[in-house]
């Protein structure tokens, strides 16, 4: 497997669990500053967010699993690596923040 299409898919599997999480906490925090409301709608608004989220990622990953040994592909598939892994790094950073420092 190529190494860019490899990486591409392990990232964005990664975003998809994390991600969902992440993006669900950063709505609600938009919304209240009340830590009970926050935890309880972080459960329902992660299954929510990761029932869009987890189908597409699949299904991009089970292309990329198919077209593996395309080479056009893993040139033109760079660039969405590296967005999935700033996206990672992104959550891990804010799930840090929310932790360490509010």
């Amino acid at each position: 497997m190529q190494k860019n299409i490899s990486g591409t898919i392990f990232y964005s599997l990664l975003f998809a669990m994390g991600g969902a999480p992440t993006i669900a906490m950063m709505i609600i925090r938009a919304q209240t500053q009340n830590p009970a409301i926050i935890y309880n709608a972080l459960i329902g608004l992660s299954v929510i967010i990761a029932c869009i989220l987890v189908p597409l990622i699949l299904i991009q990953n089970a292309y990329l699993f198919f077209k593996r040994k395309d080479e056009v592909l893993e040139a033109r598939i760079e660039p969405l690596c590296r967005f999935y892994l700033v996206l990672n790094g992104g959550c891990l950073a804010y799930w840090l923040y929310i932790q360490f420092l509010a």
